[in-house]
């Protein structure tokens, strides 16, 4: 029973997927007391493997509450299959395309409720391949009309039902227009709308019984569509509300959803809608011939309707051979032309239907009208005089014209102008307020032609005239630079005033310019600028001969009865002053003679001078110095340290001398040394005196000597020996005996090379804790501090155990115990032998004593064993120690 019922529920979903209902719509006949003939038509894809019509066919009736009324099951009535038609007959119809249409037809009484009815039909499903849905696999659809309330006569009511079946094939890229009206018997006033359709029963509720309420919502889009964009981007479809003209042009192919309402209004008051849910099939249509001529804004020529009466036609049809034209003028029959690309000139202008038909005559044609609007061409410009001086501008402006001499002219010449606008073709004695570049804009007008110019008119200011000297310009000499500071020009002339010549002008922005004698000067600048505007202005300015000096002194003398020699020279205006200033430390602090002699000065080292000569404000000085050299000093000193020999001595100069100085040392010892800071050996203790002679070639030259007898007193050296007794043993005896045989010692310390550990003793003993070799040391010390160093070398022996690998207890003379072989004697011994398993099978607490290979008097058999030995030796301060391993018994 299970599966039968898994059986059925696969057979239903499957029938609801497969079923292809293309859309249906549903309207009915009032036939008198309270009876109406109901008419649900459905659309079916027969070309499809779905499921057939339903028969009966499942009418749910509801009240105003989408609660179930009645349940009507509606015979099928049969189908047919409708053709396929297309307007433009260059189209190759498509095969394997095949709509039916069946209309159930049903009588129900239903007498008047408040609210009134609802008649529904529900389905499931659409099938898979719709484009503008989200899942149109699950999408079913759900058919109503309303059946108006009693409050009034609207239930005495015929609904509107479509007058044509939909279009079943439409062409992509193709004009789509189709009358997709409707008739209502009672003359109601219609209004039709592009809508999102009901969803209805899915794959999930298959079942087709009209249930107990009316459910249903609308259908999920995919993204991108919409009730009022079904077809998607660029298509333009509408529908016009009043007359139900269906109209857009497809951009995509495949199936598409579609919902068209018509609404039914009585008086003004909405009393009844209904939707026609239609799958609309967008195909590549092999389209043979078509007309088609660009609108007007798509010709190459375009630029605006304004561009003339002559029109260059483009023909974008295809498919056909010959052509007629009709450009629409009235009252005449010459306005044609058969040429595929015609041009041709309009009487006036006017908007005109442009009409082509494609293979006139032929029962393959297609027509084409295009509204094309032309107007004669319209061309303003102006001329006018620029770039006038502000002062007295006045500027006329002439207008010209390429066009309808009725033309209507417009002028702005902005809020600085008076006027600041006129109407007249041409404009004289505008004159404008202030200066600067003022664009100035004339437009005509001609019917709906328009053009429009602006040119940028300039009105120079007054330039005012003018330039800078420099602050201290009279100090500049002859040669003098003139800063131009000029406003609102881009022309100047330069007059340098000098008389009786021509050559003293220049027409730079900022010129230099060298006089030949000093003197007062007028100097005139007259700055221009373009359109006649010009200022002048003179200024008297009085230029004097350069100031120039320079000075001459002797140099670089000891400070010993230094003497210095000072000459200056000085050129310039007559009232020129001078001075020298030789500062505090000068025996002339100052002088105000050109040339002074034997200056002395009382102290060494580099000394400021400075000459300086004036007039008016202006001031040249010459800053320079001498200098004096220091006598020289000698001293020197040595690194401190203990002096035991043999002794290095490093010694370190700290003479002082501004010039080379050369050094001669003598160590005492019968050597010497020409180095500033030499190092010296001493091997002989004793005392040695160290002098030092320096000498200067330069500067002040000089030689001086120093001696010192507390630096060097070199103290002997003891030497430090040695013995060691035993100089071999092992670790269980491992007490050795150190004999000092050092001779000039005082003091002593043994290293021994074993734990850190000393001795101050002079003979002593140690204890090694540690094995192997041993290198202690002596350091032997005498009473000045002086030290020497001796070492001996110990090896101690280690303590060893050593265990075999294997061993053959066979009864025969060779290796029939299993034991450890140590070299001395253990304080304490721990043997033990395992199995594999871990039972100890041998265990002694003397290291002379072996394993013989038996447990319990049984002779154990050949494999592995475990030994463990733990033990305390004999070395001082030995711990117990642990060693573990592995060998075998063997036959």
């Amino acid at each position: 029973m299970r599966t039968l019922i898994i059986i059925l529920l696969l057979l239903i979903s499957g029938l609801a997927r497969a079923s292809h209902i293309v859309g249906g719509e549903i309207y009915y006949n009032y036939l008198g007391s309270n009876n109406y003939e109901v008419h649900i038509i459905i659309y079916r894809d027969c070309a499809s493997s779905g499921a057939a019509f339903d028969s009966p066919l499942p009418l749910g009736i509801y009240n105003a509450s989408n609660q179930l009324v009645q349940a009507v099951d509606v015979p099928f009535p049969g189908s047919v299959v409708l053709p396929i038609t297309f307007n433009n007959p260059c189209i190759n119809p498509p095969t394997g395309i095949c709509t039916e249409k069946a209309e159930y037809i049903t009588t129900v009484n239903l007498p008047p409720i408040p609210g009134g009815y609802v008649l529904s039909y529900q389905r499931c499903c659409r099938g898979p391949n719709v484009v503008n849905l989200s899942n149109p696999a699950d999408e079913g659809l759900t058919l109503t009309v309303n059946i108006p309330t009693s409050a009034s006569s609207f239930h005495v009511n015929n609904s509107a039902r479509f007058d044509n079946y939909p279009p079943l094939v439409i062409c992509n890229n193709d004009d789509l227009i189709f009358d997709h009206g409707a008739t209502d018997p009672d003359g109601d006033s219609l209004v039709y709308s592009l809508v999102t359709p009901n969803n209805g029963l899915t794959s999930f509720q298959p079942a087709i019984t009209p249930g107990p309420s009316l459910n249903y919502g609308p259908v999920v889009w995919d993204n991108g569509f919409s009730g009022t964009n079904p077809l998607g981007a660029g298509s333009n479809l509408q529908i016009n509300p009043q007359t139900g003209l269906l109209t857009g042009t497809p951009q995509l192919t495949g199936l598409f959803v579609v919902g068209i309402r018509v609404q039914e209004f009585r008086n003004g008051v909405l009393i009844n809608s209904t939707i026609r849910d239609f799958l609309f099939r967008i195909i590549t249509c092999n389209i043979t011939l078509q007309a088609l001529i660009p609108d007007q804004e798509d010709l190459p020529s375009f630029i605006s309707y304004c561009e003339g009466l002559s029109i260059q036609f483009e023909n974008n049809s295809y498919g056909g051979s010959t052509y007629l034209w009709d450009f629409g003028v009235p009252g005449t029959n010459t306005d044609q032309s058969t040429a595929f690309e015609p041009s041709f000139t309009f009487p006036q202008s006017g908007t005109y239907d442009i009409t082509l038909i494609v293979n006139p005559g032929s029962p393959c044609t297609d027509t084409v009208v295009k509204p094309y609007i032309i107007y004669e061409e319209l061309d303003v410009d102006f001329t006018y005089t620029d770039s006038l001086c502000f002062e007295g501008n006045s500027v006329d402006f002439s207008g010209t014209l390429n066009g309808n001499p009725a033309t209507q002219f417009t002028w702005d010449f902005g809020s600085d102008a008076i006027p600041q606008t006129a109407t007249t073709q041409n404009v004289n004695g505008v004159h404008f307020t202030t200066a600067g570049t003022f664009p100035v804009k004339l437009v005509g007008t001609y019917n709906v032609c328009s053009d429009s110019v602006t040119y940028d008119v300039h009105i120079l200011p007054k330039p005012i005239a003018d330039f800078d000297m420099s602050p201290d310009y009279e100090c500049d000499g002859l040669t003098q630079t003139f800063t131009n500071s000029t406003q609102f020009a881009q022309n100047y002339f330069w007059d340098f005033g000098v008389p009786g010549i021509l050559s003293d002008t220049s027409n730079a922005n900022s010129p230099v310019y060298t006089y030949t004698t000093p003197g007062v000067y007028d100097v005139t600048l007259i700055a221009h600028a373009n359109g006649g505007c010009s200022d002048t202005t003179v200024k008297s300015l009085e230029f004097f001969e350069p100031l120039i000096i320079s000075i001459t002194h002797n140099d670089s003398l000891c400070i010993t009865g230094n003497s210095f020699d000072f000459d200056a020279s000085v050129s310039g205006p007559p009232n020129t002053s001078w001075s020298w200033d030789f500062g505090p430390l000068s025996s002339v602090p100052t002088s105000t003679q050109l040339s002074v002699h034997d200056v002395s000065f009382s102290q060494p080292g580099v000394i400021p001078i400075s000459f300086s000569a004036t007039f008016n404000d202006c001031i040249e000085t010459i800053n320079d110095q001498v200098f004096l050299f220091k006598e020289p000093a000698i001293h020197f000193g040595m690194i401190d340290g203990l002096q035991c020999a043999p002794f290095t001595a490093q010694f370190i100069d700290s003479s002082s001398s501004d010039t080379p100085l050369y050094y001669q040392w003598d160590f005492g010892d019968g050597s010497t040394s020409t180095d500033q800071d030499p190092v010296h050996i001493f091997d002989v203790p004793g005392v040695y005196p160290i002098t030092l002679s320096v000498r200067t070639d330069d500067g002040c030259v000089d030689t001086l000597h120093l001696t010192r007898n507390d630096l060097v007193d070199v103290k002997p050296t003891p030497v430090s020996k040695f013995s060691v007794s035993p100089e071999e043993t092992d670790i269980c005896n491992s007490v050795v005996f150190f004999s000092n045989e050092s001779t000039d010692a005082t003091l002593y310390r043994y290293f021994f090379d074993d734990v850190n550990s000393f001795s101050d003793k002079e003979n002593t003993a140690h204890t090694y804790f540690t094995d192997g070799s041993h290198y202690p040391r002596l350091i032997a010390r005498n009473e000045y501090g002086c030290a020497d160093t001796s070492m001996q070398h110990v090896y101690i022996a280690p303590y060893t155990v050593f265990i075999p690998n294997a061993f053959t207890p066979d009864q025969d003379e060779h290796n029939n115990t299993f034991d450890a072989e140590v070299a001395l004697e253990p304080v304490e011994w721990e043997f033990y032998v395992y199995d594999r398993w871990g039972q100890v099978l041998f265990e002694s607490k003397d290291p002379n004593v072996g394993w013989d290979g038996t447990y319990q008097g049984k002779l154990m058999p050949t494999g592995v064993y475990t030994w463990k030995i733990r033990y305390i030796s004999c070395a001082a301060g030995a711990r117990w120690e642990e060693q573990t391993g592995h060998f075998s018994l063997l036959r």
